[in-house]
Formats: structure tokens, C-alpha cells, sequence
């Protein structure tokens, strides 16, 4: 019996130990006269076994003083607590314990709780103590205070994303109090206040997928204070890929951005005219070099020379000539388009880089050369500067590149421009020279082209072609007439190069006048077999402003009997330029005809809003320029849909011309359900014949 009631006691005893030795404090059960009846695994860790006779006490090394070694009488004070009615707490002592890594030993800050264990009688029979190791509270307590005290913005969520610990410095960096922070979840701030240069969704997918992400934001604390950050979000979680908390950095760098502008803008801009330099422009030629194989387009460089600009430095002074050099940088930069660079090298010598034109050689040529050409015209005045009136020209040379069917360098390209400008110089000034005679070349073909056009037939040598215009059922309500010149020497000449010879020689009133002539025929019949098709015909600026046109057309509409409901005359803005109230009257008269009035090519010209309100204008044509570069280019978004809305508050129809792909086309779409879409996507110009058996035939059954 004996041995069963000793059995029992110890095995009661050791279900005591194990239950103590779970616990992450020091635990140590002491007798009424001090003495340890159980002692777990926690508290022996601290006990120092240099001496099995001392007692307990004199093995644990406590201090209240952990610099001075100021040791603290832990028995003392369980014999004062056994005296209290109260349970105490030890303030922060620091308890000698062997390291777990290594044979040294070190210090650990603690607190102790003493527990009086009682009868059912409330009598006190025991005293329990807890060692409470306080590592972790005092880090905690640290990592706080140097989040405070940092100038970095810092905050710390909890696993749904809530905002738990933001530091001052945060709450000073977003306007926001601890108490709004802590009411809202990291991305409710980020969607309020922090515009990313990335997507959105990129930052989560890299937060969710790689735990972290980092990067420049701009912060914007209210409308009227904004500055640049570097923003670090961290994921933390545990091994199970839990979440557990988001960790978030925020620095200003507003003055190193700053910082860095200006150093950008001293290495790659020039001073006097804030005009790329040489560097910038050597960049942009190499990045265009690089992009050429891949796009296979011609891209050009202009350089101009003023001439006899040293005359004036040397007999006026320099402060004369900068000004002068400052009035030339922003005619040229008039001139230019946003998508051009236009840059100052050397003293009075300026370039313009004119990146990836068209695939086409001929229609960049002629492209740069008008450029080049404007310029020269723009350059070519008096400037009065200080009571001083000066006139100035320019010697300008132009060198077009491709990197796709020859090796090019920059320094080959520059060099190639700068002989072609030196010809012009040499040639006497003033003037334009393409490099490789190609300026010769393209005189000499343009006097062939006006002498083709003086001798041609053009029922022989003309045919017109067709392009639809398509509705948002996909059905063809309308078609643009178009014009092909096949010589029969020179071949398929293209519009871009023979209109402008036409338009100069005046030879198209007459291509314009038959163009009308057969249109005309064609709408009638289409009209008399299929229902209503309205075909548009552009207008040249030279036909329109011819004092007989409006004559013409009625006696066109006379002889042809074609209804002018169906027809709709494409005019350029650039009609209006010259003797508007003339214009006007003409356009008037036409729309009392019964003709509709279509601006071809809208926001690229004249684009004065004005002439709006007094044209009666049926239609805006958007054009191909805006649409190229949707959906990648946000700006010619945000043109085609302020041309959509212009265009809806005037009840004008619209049609967008150059759609080539389903993008464009389902971005064109959004925007209005009855505009209309003409481009290679439906239709690539063609015949009659061929048009009414693709696009009317079919649709009409």
C-alpha cells in the first residue's frame, strides 16, 4: 500500500513538473519558509550551480542596476511580499543566464511576480514566483522609439492591412492624425494620397508574389503640397505564407529630385536657350539608332548654320547676339513638333532630330525637306533687338538615316548633315541642301512629276478608289473617294508626292474638277442600286479658293443629276485661313445645296474653336495621326476624346480615319456607338468594281 501511495506521489509530482516546465517563465514554488519545493526548466536556466551548498538565492545572480552590477536581494523581498495581503511585481531587474549559443554569459532583463498560493481556508500555504523574461517587450518598446524618432515615415498593419503603429514622422509626411491613420488600411492611403509612376496592379502583384516592393511615388498630402518619396512595402508572414503584417517605408527625396533635375538640366540642356545640347542630342540619336532595326522607319537630322552671325557678335557685342540666338531657338521650336528635338550645340548652330517619320524613304524626304524649308522662311525676318533691327538667314543641311538598310553611327550621321549644311553655305546661304545631292534629286522629280501632269490623260492615267466607312453594325454607310496616278513611265505615283506638285502648279482644279465629276456619277449610281451610300471627296485648299468653284459644283451637280445629300466635301482647316468671311460665304452657299461639309484632318491645322461656331459643318474627321498610336500613347487618347465630346455638344457626326487594328478600334467605339471608323481594319482602298463587290453587294442582301 505504501508503495502504491508513493508511486502515485510521484507520478502527481512529475505531472506537476512536466505542467511547469510548459511555461515560458521562470517558475519557482517556495515554501512558507522560502524553500523551493519545484523549480521548472525556465527558472534553472537562471540558477548558476557554482556551489551545491549555497542556497538558492546566492545562485541566482538578480541586479537592480545592470551597468553597476548593483545586486538586488530577491529573498528579502519574497519575505516582504509574504508579509503584503497585495501580489507585487519587481520593477526591471536583470538576471544573470548562459548564453544559448555560446559559453558566455549575459544579462537578461526581468520582472518577477510573487503569488501567494492559498488553502480553501484562505490560509497561505505557498508562494509561487514568475520570471518574466522582458526581452522582447523592451525591443518592442526600442523598435518603437526609433520609429518615432526616425525621419522616415513608418507604419506597421495588421494581417487585414489596418493601419496599427504609424510614427510621427508618417503622420507628418500624409497631413493625417495616428487616429485617422489608424482607421483606414494601407491601401485606402495609397489610393488616396500616393500616385505611382507603375500600374497599380503591378505593385500588389510584386507585394503579393515577391513580399516587397519599392519605388519613386509622388505624394500628395492635399491639393496644393506634393513631393517625391522612395515608398517600400513589405509582406511579412509566417511559414505557412499567412499573412501576419504589411510594413511600409516612406523617405522624402523631394530635394534630391530637385537635386537631380538640375544636374540633368546642366549636363543635357543649354543655358542661354533651355534647348537640348550636344549630349542630349547624341542620346537621343543613339536611342534612335537602336529602335530602328525593330521599327524599319527613316528618321532625319537638320543641321542650321546662321550666316553671318559672327559679323554680328563681333560688331554688336554678345549680349545682342544671345538675344538674337534666344529669339531663333523659339521660332525653330514653333516650328517643330513635341515628338522632334530640337537642340543648340555650338554658339549659332542648332540641330533638330526628327525620330522615325514613315517607313516610306520618298514620303520622309519630303516630310523633312518642307520642314527644313519653313524653317529657312521663319528664319529669313528682321529682329528687333535694343533699338537695333537685324535680319538674319539660315544655311541648313539634311541627312536622313535608317538604320535598318545601312549601318549608321551618330558621328556619321552629324557628319553627314554638317557637309550637306556647309553645301548649302557654300551655295550661298539661305537655302536647304539635302545630303547626296537628293535635293537635286527630289527638284528634278518634282519637275518630271509637273510635266507628267501638264501631258496627262486622266481618264488614261487617273482612276479613283474607294475606302469605306463603316458603321458600329459593321455595315458600309459611306466611303471616302481617293486618287491613283498610274503614268506610264513613272508608275503608281503616290498622293503624298504628286498632290503637292499638283496643288503647286495648279493643275489640280482641273484633277480636282474630273475627280468630282466621277464621284459624282459613282454616288448616283450606288445610290440608284444599293440605298443611301454618301461618298465623301476631299477638297484641295488651291480648288476651293478658286473664284469659280461654287459654279462649278452646281454645274457638275446639273449635268450628273446626283443628289448632294449624298455628297460630303472634305475641306481642311487651312481653308480658312486665307479670306475667311470669303470661305464662309462659299461654304454657306454649298450647304444650301444640300451638300454636307466634313473638317478633314481635324486638330492638326488651323484648330481655332472659333470658326465652330460660325461654319455649318455636318462632320469632324479625326485624324489618322491621333489614332496611330492608340491605345499605347495616353495623350492621343485624351485628344480623340476631347474631339468625341467637342464634337457630341456640336451634334456633329464623326468619323475616325487610320483605324488598323481591333485596339483602336474597340477604344473608338467606347467613346461613341455612331461614329463612324474608316482605316485598314475594314478596308483597304480599292476600285469601284471591287468596292461595290466587297462592301455593297454583300451588305445589301
Amino acid at each position: 500500500m505504501n508503495s502504491l501511495i508513493e508511486q502515485l506521489s510521484l507520478a502527481h509530482k512529475n505531472q506537476k513538473q512536466q505542467i511547469a516546465d510548459s511555461f515560458h517563465d521562470g517558475l519557482i514554488l517556495f515554501s512558507l519558509n522560502l524553500k523551493p519545493h519545484l523549480i521548472n526548466q525556465k527558472a534553472q536556466s537562471y540558477i548558476k550551480l557554482s556551489n551545491q551548498n549555497d542556497s538558492l538565492f546566492k545562485q541566482l545572480e538578480v541586479y537592480s542596476h545592470k551597468r553597476d552590477r548593483i545586486q538586488f536581494d530577491v529573498e528579502q523581498w519574497l519575505k516582504e511580499n509574504l508579509l503584503s495581503k497585495e501580489i507585487h511585481s519587481s520593477p526591471l531587474l536583470w538576471i544573470r543566464c548562459e548564453s544559448d549559443t555560446n559559453s558566455k554569459t549575459c544579462l537578461i532583463p526581468i520582472i518577477i511576480k510573487a503569488h501567494k498560493i492559498q488553502s480553501l481556508a484562505q490560509k497561505t500555504e505557498s508562494l509561487l514566483i514568475l520570471i518574466q523574461d522582458q526581452s522582447l517587450q523592451i525591443q518592442a518598446e526600442a523598435q518603437s522609439k526609433l520609429m518615432d524618432a526616425s525621419y522616415a515615415g513608418q507604419f506597421i498593419t495588421d494581417a487585414h492591412g489596418y493601419i496599427t503603429q504609424p510614427n510621427f514622422a508618417f503622420s507628418a509626411y500624409t497631413g493625417l492624425t495616428p487616429e485617422t491613420l489608424q482607421g483606414m488600411t494601407y491601401i485606402e492611403w495609397l489610393q488616396k494620397q500616393v500616385v505611382f509612376r507603375v500600374p497599380f496592379d503591378s505593385v500588389m502583384k510584386a507585394l503579393l508574389d515577391e513580399s516587397c516592393w519599392s519605388g519613386e511615388v509622388q505624394l500628395t498630402p492635399s491639393a496644393n503640397s506634393q513631393y517625391h518619396a522612395v515608398l517600400s512595402l513589405s509582406m511579412m508572414t509566417d511559414e505557412n505564407r499567412n499573412i501576419e503584417h504589411f510594413i511600409g517605408v516612406l523617405q522624402d527625396i523631394t530635394d534630391i529630385q530637385e537635386a537631380r533635375n538640375e544636374i540633368e538640366r546642366l549636363a543635357y540642356y543649354d543655358e542661354l536657350t533651355g534647348l537640348a545640347n550636344r549630349t542630349l542630342l547624341n542620346n537621343h540619336l543613339v536611342s534612335t539608332l537602336n529602335n530602328q532595326p525593330k521599327s524599319q522607319s527613316f528618321s532625319g537630322l537638320i543641321l542650321l548654320d546662321l550666316d553671318n552671325f559672327k559679323m554680328i557678335n563681333d560688331t554688336l557685342g554678345h549680349a545682342i547676339g544671345d538675344q538674337l540666338l534666344i529669339l531663333v531657338s523659339q521660332k525653330i521650336s514653333a516650328l517643330t513638333s513635341t515628338d522632334d528635338l530640337v537642340a543648340r550645340l555650338d554658339g549659332d548652330e542648332f540641330a533638330i532630330l526628327l525620330k522615325e517619320v514613315s517607313q516610306d524613304f520618298d514620303e520622309t524626304t519630303t516630310h523633312i525637306l518642307s520642314l527644313a524649308h519653313k524653317i529657312r522662311e521663319s528664319l529669313a525676318d528682321r529682329y528687333n533687338i535694343k533699338n537695333r533691327s537685324l535680319h538674319i538667314t539660315a544655311s541648313i543641311g539634311v541627312y536622313l538615316f535608317n538604320r535598318g538598310l545601312e549601318t549608321e553611327n551618330i558621328d556619321q550621321i552629324i557628319r553627314h548633315a554638317n557637309l550637306a549644311m556647309h553645301e548649302a553655305k557654300n551655295l550661298g546661304g539661305n537655302q536647304a541642301y539635302l545630303f547626296e545631292d537628293k535635293l537635286s534629286a527630289v527638284a528634278k522629280q518634282r519637275l518630271e512629276m509637273l510635266q507628267a501632269l501638264n501631258h496627262s490623260e486622266l481618264d488614261d492615267e487617273f482612276q479613283l478608289y474607294f475606302q469605306a466607312q463603316v458603321d458600329s453594325q459593321g455595315k458600309t454607310v459611306g466611303a471616302e473617294t481617293l486618287l491613283r496616278w498610274f503614268h506610264p513611265s513613272l508608275g503608281l505615283v503616290p498622293p503624298g508626292q504628286f498632290i503637292p506638285v499638283a496643288e503647286e502648279g495648279r493643275q489640280i482644279i482641273k484633277i480636282g474638277l474630273w475627280v468630282m465629276h466621277k464621284a459624282f456619277l459613282q454616288a448616283k449610281a450606288w445610290n440608284k442600286k444599293y440605298g443611301d451610300i454618301r461618298i465623301s471627296i476631299n477638297i484641295s485648299p488651291i480648288q476651293f479658293h478658286e473664284q469659280s468653284f461654287v459654279e462649278l459644283v452646281i454645274g457638275l451637280v446639273k449635268f450628273t443629276l446626283v443628289n448632294p445629300n449624298n455628297i460630303t466635301l472634305e475641306l481642311t482647316e487651312g481653308v480658312l485661313i486665307r479670306n475667311t468671311d470669303l470661305a464662309l460665304q462659299k461654304i454657306q452657299h454649298l450647304v444650301s445645296l444640300g451638300f454636307h461639309i466634313s473638317i478633314d484632318d481635324f486638330g492638326t491645322g488651323y484648330s481655332s474653336l472659333s470658326y465652330l461656331q460660325k461654319l455649318p459643318i455636318h462632320e469632324l474627321k479625326i485624324d489618322q495621326s491621333f489614332i496611330r498610336h492608340i491605345p499605347e500613347n495616353p495623350d492621343d487618347m485624351a485628344i480623340v476624346e476631347s474631339i468625341v465630346r467637342l464634337a457630341q455638344t456640336k451634334s456633329l457626326n464623326i468619323v475616325a480615319e487610320g483605324v488598323e487594328n481591333q485596339q483602336q478600334a474597340e477604344f473608338i467605339r467606347q467613346q461613341h456607338q455612331d461614329i463612324l471608323i474608316q482605316g485598314y481594319y475594314y478596308s483597304k482602298p480599292c476600285p469601284a468594281l471591287e468596292f461595290e463587290q466587297n462592301f455593297l453587294v454583300n451588305h445589301s442582301k
